[in-house]
């Protein structure tokens, strides 16, 4: 019988697609195109509206989609494309009475929370100066990072001047007022152990967490405990058996390029031990999520903190 290859080209299509979105994490909803291109629309047209003290914007708004944006930002546009980026506009605002000191302005549309704070995570410094704008804030210098929503903002000075400061904080206050945020809520940020937790080390990673193709979806942190930092990470999986997949993917890795991996229980906890060569990373299942104690020196510091680790993360 003769087969209709363009009806298996659209079978498999189908099929692709389908795959691709059960493959996303529950809460990633994503807009419509049409919703896309309106939140466009009402973004630039705020930015024009926007009324600063003293400052205004110039020239036009750059506007630039994941096809382009290598022409605005070469060498950092793949950062931004990996945490899923739908369009970036890009202006900048000179004061009234001196031209010389320009304030550039940075909003990336990351289409969902989870993504923005992946990408503001990834450049954010522990001990950077908090701010309050946004669901997360921090000033660097004369550079200001803000996580609003599905919206990653940056709005950087020219000079560290007072006048430079104030038109700063202004932007920043005036744009998060104006952004629109879901309030859709970011997995890792609720389900992390809030004791001994540095905040500010928290990161999301969409794909290639710690450097691992297979490892998606993911958060890392670190605790600090008796003087000691414990690195960790969290993923979540679509199912058990897919988190079962990624542990003998970790494991398959420690025995190609660490010292070897052995399976151990501990009360009842099944955990995978890799040792790292200078050091251990400590895997295990939980639910539909496969957490890792990482990179400490030694081996029972390492299974005890992953013990205590599995102990504290309450998941349903």
């Amino acid at each position: 019988m003769k087969i209709n290859t363009s009806i298996l080209f659209l079978i498999g299509m189908f099929l692709f697609n389908a795959s691709a979105v059960n493959s996303q994490s529950p809460i990633l909803n994503k807009e419509s195109q049409n919703d896309i291109d309106s939140t466009l629309e009402k973004t630039t047209s705020m930015v024009r509206s926007l009324s600063l003290n003293g400052w205004k914007l110039y020239d036009e708004i750059e506007i630039f989609k994941p096809v382009n944006l290598y022409d605005k930002i070469d060498g950092r546009a793949e950062y931004y494309l990996s945490y899923d980026l739908d369009w970036a506009v890009f202006c900048s605002f000179r004061s009234s009475t001196e031209n010389r000191f320009p304030i550039e302005l940075s909003i990336f549309n990351m289409l969902t929370p989870i993504n923005a704070f992946g990408a503001f995570s990834g450049e954010r410094m522990i001990g950077a100066s908090q701010l309050n704008f946004g669901r997360d804030s921090y000033c660097s210098g004369t550079n200001y990072f803000i996580w609003k929503g599905q919206y990653y903002i940056q709005i950087t000075a020219s000079d560290t001047i007072d006048e430079l400061n104030n038109a700063c904080l202004e932007l920043a206050e005036k744009l998060t007022t104006n952004l629109y945020d879901s309030g859709q809520p970011v997995w890792g940020l609720e389900v992390l152990p809030a004791n001994n937790l540095i905040s500010q080390s928290v990161q999301y990673f969409l794909i290639d967490a710690l450097g691992h193709i297979f490892l998606k979806d993911t958060f890392t942190a670190k605790y600090y405990k008796d003087n000691i930092e414990i690195p960790v990470f969290l993923s979540h999986q679509n199912s058990s058996e897919s988190g079962k997949t990624i542990l003998s993917k970790f494991k398959d890795f420690a025995t190609r390029y660490g010292k070897g991996v052995e399976s151990i229980s501990i009360d009842g906890v099944e955990l995978l031990v890799c040792s790292m060569d200078k050091y251990y990373d400590i895997i295990f299942q939980k639910g539909f999520y496969v957490v890792g104690v990482t990179e400490l020196k030694d081996k029972n510091l390492a299974i005890k903190e992953a013990i205590d680790f599995w102990k504290q993360f309450h998941v349903e």
